[in-house]
């Protein structure tokens, strides 16, 4: 007779372990919920570092295998590597392959085909490197993932797959810091009226449009401040003269650089306002936690953007790389603070009804569920009733 049905092993491929972002948060939130639905995460990482210390916390499995680039250091040492990834998933009994870039599913594609196993190729970027290497990827793929519907568009070969799907990101609840407490950690004053960019301080994230918005921010409060939370790209020089066309401009000190933080997400109260220029995005996650964090967004009407603010409605869309327009929306918030409580609380509605991780995570295991075979209950001895249950008990 025959028992319960066997877990399904789902083995997720990451390239970094030391950058803690929002496609390794995502793999964090999706991996910790599939546990209990028949299915067994196993993450795959370079080696040690944040991502493996949130995914221990949670109980989710990881082994460390690094994936060298095929670009740089290809050859031999990708062929090595590959050759490993396909025993490791063969020895742990893997079901199902789960990537999340252009790299890591040029490997699982490769493994997968090997081994007769699907692949879920998860795209969370807008850009494609080449129309060629997607062509290449979806080929490699049983199923591709799209963040947006923007990202899905990003080349003819996800456009016209039928294998995309789109599954808008969600987040699990935020223990968001009250505005107080979050504003003492990144050493900002209380009164002030704080504009937030929240992401690497960088050309593309559009940080010379938040400085200009600053400027006309001033305008209607001379107090305002810019914050900057996450890396600086260019080893500083911008922030120097960013700091010193403040001052020129009027606003000496009103520009802050707080680094980067893992906890970034639960310091979001301490901004009453959330800037996003950026020039290409595919679903930001930080503009979903704004809406989370009751926090009103001014953002670029770039890829997912839209998917996700109602524009006047949840938050204020202005076009890419148009600071003066990025500037009189801000100052718009700044001079009226019902108006940014009203686009607070409509985007915290929204967020609540379309990016919640129970909505997402059904939608990843329907996706699972359309390319995985069907299960076979196991023998009552515990012995698994699959080729990949057995490959698990042989695992030491």
């Amino acid at each position: 007779m025959s028992g319960a049905l066997p877990e399904r092993t789902i083995a997720f491929l990451s390239e970094r372990s030391d950058l803690y972002g929002g496609g390794q948060r995502s793999l964090c939130d999706l991996s910790g919920r599939l546990r209990g639905r028949g299915l067994r995460p196993l993450a795959l990482l370079p080696g040690p570092g944040p991502l493996a210390e949130v995914l221990e916390r949670q109980g989710t499995e990881w082994a460390a295998l690094p994936l060298p680039s095929l670009l740089s250091g290809g050859g031999l040492g990708a062929c090595l590597a590959l050759a490993r990834l396909v025993r490791l998933l063969r020895r742990r009994g893997a079901d199902l392959l789960h990537s999340d870039s252009p790299r890591t599913a040029l490997y699982a594609g490769l493994a997968a085909s090997l081994l007769r196993r699907p692949h879920v190729w998860h795209l969370r970027a807008s850009l494609p490197a080449s129309a060629a290497s997607d062509r290449l990827l979806v080929a490699l793929s049983d199923r591709v993932v799209s963040v947006s519907r923007a990202a899905a568009e990003r080349s003819p070969a996800v456009r016209q797959s039928p294998k995309t799907r789109v599954v808008h990101t969600g987040l699990p609840a935020i223990e968001f810091l009250p505005r107080a407490a979050a504003r003492a950690a990144l050493d900002l004053p209380p009164p002030a009226f704080v504009c937030g960019v929240v992401g690497r301080v960088e050309e593309d994230k559009g940080r010379d449009d938040a400085l200009a918005a600053l400027f006309a921010v001033r305008r209607v409060s001379p107090s305002a401040l810019l914050a900057f939370l996450g890396p600086v790209d260019g080893r500083g020089r911008w922030a120097h003269t960013c700091s010193l066309r403040a001052a020129a401009a009027g606003a000496a000190g009103a520009v802050r650089f707080s680094g980067g933080r893992p906890d970034a997400a639960r310091l979001l109260k301490a901004f009453d306002l959330l800037l996003h220029p950026s020039r290409h995005e595919a679903l930001p996650r930080v503009v979903i936690e704004a809406l989370f964090a009751e926090v009103p967004v001014v953002a670029a009407a770039v890829g997912g953007i839209p998917e996700i603010i109602e524009p006047g409605r949840s938050g204020l869309l202005v076009p890419p790389g148009d600071p003066e327009a990025l500037g009189h929306a801000a100052a718009a918030i700044a001079a009226s603070p019902e108006i940014g409580r009203s686009l607070a609380r409509a985007g915290l509605q929204r967020a609540r009804e379309h990016f919640g991780i129970e909505r997402m995570l059904a939608e990843i295991i329907t996706v699972y569920d359309e390319i995985l075979p069907p299960r076979r209950s196991a023998p009552r001895d515990g012995r698994r009733g699959t080729v990949a249950g057995r490959a698990r008990e042989a695992t030491p």
